[in-house]
């Protein structure tokens, strides 16, 4: 009977030790996390941007922020200047769940076109009126068709200043643009409008704009203060150009499937460090552009003086057409309604 009785007690101690092993190994979206519910867990996040300028100290920035609110058990692994290639690989592996997050622009044109009227170049006056009209009914139907047609979610946007023109041959109205091979990134719109203005747009992907302007396939390109000195523009192009075509601005994006695997904590985390960072680079990114502009005349580009009410008058036909025949009705109302703060 004390036989019977220790096998029993046996029996009864392996099925609780049974229980408490798989217990304790049982993981929670393939992590383990402590009191808190957060896992620990890597980041890989990608951006066609240089590890420079004003993308540097946000990776700086977002990177400690995740880190501090999760006690470190969250970290983030970046891949700048388009080390896993162009936006729309990015887009595709972010879909796929092969990417967590980044900041892009191309997906716009491919998930809302339709809401797409702060890509017109010319259009917006400043930042602050883009915020406004993100912040509004559109700004949420851009969310809605983000997650829907990508499977990427939203998470907010920054502005890395207005866009320059660098170029091999001056130009300071549309007029003198004329026949000018200019890069411009992979939109339609951006093509359509300076074709409108007489000049040759080319659509290339960010990763190759250096290759282009070496081989004169081009002989002039937009973009960011950062990327035009993070990428030494000095060392293939002339000129400086303060064209303000756009405020030059970035959505912040997660994979679905990434943000689907966070718990709530997680998923606070993310959201107060995307929000944080977006607001710290407010506080830089005025003086920084206005560096890279000393820095790059510094390095000999030579700064034009553009006029700009010509430009935007000779962008107004074509940004006209693509907001009749392209935007859903409404969206021009709204944006001008942001436009003039009301």
């Amino acid at each position: 009977m004390n036989l019977n009785k220790w096998f029993k007690g046996l029996i009864v101690l392996f099925v609780i030790l049974s229980i408490t092993a798989c217990s304790s190994n049982t993981p929670t979206d393939g992590n383990s996390s402590d009191e808190s519910g957060v896992s620990e867990r890597t980041f890989t996040f990608a951006t066609t941007n240089d590890d420079s300028g004003i993308d540097a100290k946000i990776k700086e920035k977002f990177g400690e922020l995740v880190s501090e609110k999760s006690n470190g058990k969250m970290t983030v692994d970046f891949f700048m200047g388009g080390q896993l290639g162009g936006e729309k690989e990015a887009l595709e592996q972010m879909k796929l769940g092969e990417l967590d997050m980044g900041y892009n622009i191309v997906h716009a044109d491919l998930y809302f076109e339709e809401y797409n009227i702060a890509m017109l170049p010319y259009f917006f006056s400043d930042f602050e009126s883009i915020e406004r009209f993100m912040e509004g009914p559109i700004g949420d139907k851009i969310k809605e068709a983000t997650r829907e047609e990508g499977g990427v979610v939203q998470l907010g946007i920054h502005s890395n200043g207005p866009r320059w023109t660098t170029s091999n041959r001056a130009f300071s109205t549309p007029e003198e643009m004329e026949g000018l091979k200019i890069r411009m990134p992979e939109i339609p719109w951006w093509v359509e409008v300076y074709k409108s203005m007489g000049a040759l747009p080319t659509p290339i992907a960010a990763t190759e704009i250096v290759t282009a302007l070496k081989t004169g396939t081009v002989d002039a390109q937009e973009n960011f203060l950062s990327n035009i000195a993070g990428r030494r523009m000095w060392e293939y192009q002339k000129y400086l150009m303060p064209t303000k075509h756009l405020d030059a601005f970035q959505y912040w994006l997660m994979s679905e499937k990434t943000w689907e695997s966070l718990n709530e904590e997680e998923q606070r985390i993310i959201k107060e460090s995307v929000k944080e960072t977006t607001e710290y680079v407010k506080t830089i990114v005025e003086e920084m552009n206005q560096k890279f502009v000393e820095t790059s005349i510094e390095n000999g580009l030579e700064l034009v003086e553009v006029d700009r009410e010509a430009f935007i008058e000779a962008a107004r036909e074509a940004n006209k057409k693509i907001i009749e025949r392209d935007l859903a009705p409404g969206v021009y109302e709204a944006a001008i309604k942001a436009i003039e703060n009301k």
